[in-house]
């Protein structure tokens, strides 16, 4: 790991460099790591150390522990990014949610502070649709993954966090697209633009059909219906 950290850290400062007479300057990156899982081995740093000609030179590479932020933290901090991996800091009690629903029902709770606060982050204008649309969607999948061999645990979570959210994504996405099509429109003109936006808007709602595995023959059936297509123009963007 460290020794991919040299590679991007040295490679970003490569490109960024500047060369002034016969003086290159360099700037390495402020990286950080984020580890889901760690125990009492697990350090606070990484730490790299350079010697060079002119001396030796060492920087800490800062080390995040997502079991330790509570949900309060993460959105007192609008630490969001952790939000899908928060299920990590309940995978050791996967056995016993499982067979108590008591205890099964009180993570159902958790998660339904999740979704009531990205509620309240949305209404206060501080994240929007597609960002709280798209924080539920990876909790999903990553409980998917991290729970396969825990129904109760997969289907009790997902219950909360909305199992299914594709079509809201593709609308938000939809309306994401216009919004900025109607931007673009002041300053190129606004017909111009609404057509761009629209375009963005078919475009991301096929990929992202795509990458949850629709069949090409779905996809086509929801964009014609969605943005009112001909099945000859729908076609175009598959």
């Amino acid at each position: 790991m460290l020794i991919r950290f040299f590679e991007y850290d040295t490679q970003i400062a490569l490109d960024e460099g500047e060369i002034n007479g016969n003086v290159l300057t360099v700037t390495l990156p402020n990286s950080a790591v984020l580890f889901l899982r760690h125990n009492s081995s697990t350090p606070d740093t990484l730490k790299v150390r350079m010697v060079t000609p002119g001396g030796t030179i060492e920087y800490d590479i800062p080390v995040m522990k997502s079991q330790q932020y509570t949900l309060e933290e993460i959105f007192q901090k609008k630490l969001l990014l952790l939000i899908p991996f928060y299920i990590f800091s309940h995978e050791t009690q996967f056995s016993e949610y499982e067979k108590n629903k008591t205890k099964l029902r009180l993570l159902q709770e958790e998660y339904e502070i999740i979704k009531s606060k990205l509620e309240e982050f949305l209404n206060r204008g501080i994240i929007s649709e597609y960002t709280r649309c798209t924080i539920m969607d990876m909790s999903n999948k990553v409980l998917e993954h991290i729970a396969i061999k825990y129904n109760s645990v997969r289907e009790g979570v997902s219950a909360v966090m909305g199992g299914k959210v594709l079509e809201y994504e593709a609308k938000t996405i939809k309306r994401e697209g216009i919004r900025e099509g109607i931007r673009q429109g002041l300053e190129q003109g606004l017909e111009q633009g609404l057509e761009q936006g629209l375009e963005q808007g078919i475009i991301g709602t096929v990929s992202i059909l795509r990458n949850l595995g629709v069949p090409a023959q779905t996809i086509l059936v929801k964009i014609q219906e969605q943005y009112h297509l001909s099945p000859e123009a729908a076609q175009a963007y598959l």
